[in-house]
């Protein structure tokens, strides 16, 4: 297995940076990588995470989860990149210092881009694209908490739900919203494609331990699901929830302190339903009721910190599809 000066023989392990391209200083914009490389042929999973800067819980455990890994045991591939987005990491940003751009929000990037297009390009052909699958871990940073796996509604649609199921997150969305992701650019691809939100809000302070968990449960039980690793799914609930047609609820004009009833997360409300309350930040008086524009389920997502950014989602909702027993 070989990605760009990168090279993992049949049974090793290797950790380096796939490099593409050079800034205007001519700092060198790359991404660090792992490879595990089984010794027995089996599909290439590639797990990523950190496309954000700030988005950093996931570097604190999927290193570890490579040290777990015994090469000798694994069929296939597993390609893991703990935090892709390494400038915004330096200087505590959501974009790339070195262009102001989201990785996440570049497709499958240009060879003829900016500095962030061209690497995450080559990263997309000589990783993503030959993968059998992909899962592409996310968080909510400092301001939304969640615990859903989204699976859009193109491209290998069966199989990317079958995948989600096996992760073990309480919330399985389908019909995710198509978007300018390298993980809506896989699924266009047909690849086995996996959005996981997982952790953020006050993850890091009051739910570290689960949050860290469930991202190495989802990269162990991807694997296992693939036939790449022996053993059964790790997950601390005993069922899923697969939910559709969801509606994603952001803020309106209303500002201030954003309080949202996490309680009701996972549970069923009707149309006109609370969701949470606009609290003026120097009066105190409630200035704005969150209501729900229709009955759902609560996914688990959605705001936590009081004052998130404009484009934050609240709370998302959707229909019950099935529930399925993984315990």
């Amino acid at each position: 297995m070989k990605l760009g000066n990168l090279e993992a023989a049949r049974g090793e392990k290797t950790y380096g940076s796939f490099t593409i391209g050079e800034t205007h200083g001519r700092f060198s914009a790359h991404i660090p990588l792992h490879i595990v490389k089984g010794a027995s042929d089996g599909p290439t999973l590639v797990a990523q995470a950190g496309a954000s800067g700030l988005e950093i819980e996931p570097s604190l455990i999927l290193p570890q989860v490579v040290k777990e890994l015994d090469p000798a045991l694994i069929k296939g591939t597993l390609i893991l990149a703990p935090l892709m987005n390494t400038s915004g990491f330096e200087f505590t940003q959501i974009k790339s210092v070195w262009d102001d751009k989201h990785l996440n929000h570049l497709g499958r990037g240009r060879a003829d881009g900016t500095i962030s297009e061209q690497l995450i390009h080559g990263y997309y052909q000589a990783a993503i694209a030959k993968a059998d699958a992909f899962i592409d871990i996310r968080t909510g940073s400092q301001w939304s908490y969640h615990h859903f796996a989204g699976v859009y509604g193109q491209g290998a649609v069966e199989e990317s739900k079958a995948l989600a199921v096996a992760l073990g997150l309480p919330h399985v969305m389908l019909n995710r919203s198509v978007d300018g992701s390298m993980a809506n650019e896989a699924a266009k691809d047909g690849i086995v494609t996996v959005t996981a939100y997982i952790g953020g809000g006050p993850g890091l302070r009051d739910y570290r331990d689960q949050d860290l968990g469930r991202m190495r449960n989802a990269v162990l039980n991807a694997m296992r699901h693939l036939g790449m690793l022996e053993g059964a799914l790790e997950s601390d609930i005993d069922k899923v929830t697969v939910i559709e047609r969801h509606t994603t609820i952001t803020q309106t004009g209303e500002r201030g302190f954003v309080l949202m009833n996490k309680e009701l997360r996972g549970k069923q409300v009707g149309a006109g339903d609370v969701l949470g309350i606009v609290r003026h930040p120097f009066s105190g008086e409630t200035v704005e009721e969150i209501r729900a524009p229709r009955a759902g389920i609560v996914v688990h997502g959605g705001a936590s910190w009081p004052v998130p950014l404009e484009d934050t989602v609240l709370a998302i909702l959707g229909d019950l599809v099935e529930e399925i027993d993984i315990g």
